[in-house]
């Protein structure tokens, strides 16, 4: 055997690790596991061993990790509360035009204001697929400041009524991600899991 390296013997799988060092030239051990030398290390500095260096991609401590998987249930977590609003607005909007409320509401403000919030979801979605998905970052695509006001006029027209069914999905979207973050953040801290996964 090598110095620098350690062989473990499983059942199933024999692998040989060798170790990460450290400035003075020593060897430096897992930080999950203390009796396996590191292979890898994560961003922060911290040791991981081979079970510890397969379980997360990019190679992850478990505490980065955690902190990782905790801003994005908070990121989630803020975006599903703004589509609960939306959503609100566009069930009052819905109910009203199946109802025929919106042809005798005249100046009602809750229609209104819900109108208004539809044609603002319609407008940050016509950004996003001109910026995400399209990748057009530059307002210079349009010919004039005409040709710009008629493109986004009619695209957040679009996007507005594509939101009664876009906005209900990103919930259930949302949602459903949500409920994998907070189980990954749950077994994230089991000391025995990188081990455990990969017996």
């Amino acid at each position: 055997m090598n110095e620098g390296s350690l062989q473990t013997y499983n059942p199933r799988i024999m692998v040989t690790y060798y170790g990460e060092t450290i400035g003075n030239g020593q060897r430096m051990n897992c930080f999950e596991h203390n009796d396996l030398i590191a292979v890898a290390s994560c961003t922060c500095g911290r040791g991981l061993c081979g079970p510890c260096q397969s379980r997360r991609q990019p190679p992850t401590c478990a505490p980065c990790h955690a902190s990782a998987v905790s801003a994005q249930i908070a990121k989630t977590q803020q975006r599903l509360a703004i589509n609960y609003v939306f959503a609100i607005a566009y069930l009052i909007l819905g109910v009203a035009w199946l109802t025929g409320i919106m042809q005798r509401s005249g100046d009602n403000p809750v229609i209104g204001i819900a109108s208004l919030m539809m044609f603002a979801w319609g407008f940050l979605g016509f950004r996003w697929l001109l910026d995400g998905a399209l990748g057009v970052t530059r307002l210079a695509i349009f010919a004039s400041p005409q040709s710009w006001l008629i493109a986004y006029l009619i695209g957040s027209i679009c996007c507005s009524v594509a939101g009664f069914v876009l906005v209900p999905y990103q919930i259930v979207t949302q949602r459903s991600l949500l409920k994998r973050l907070r189980a990954e953040a749950g077994t994230a801290s089991s000391p025995t899991a990188a081990l455990g996964s990969a017996s």
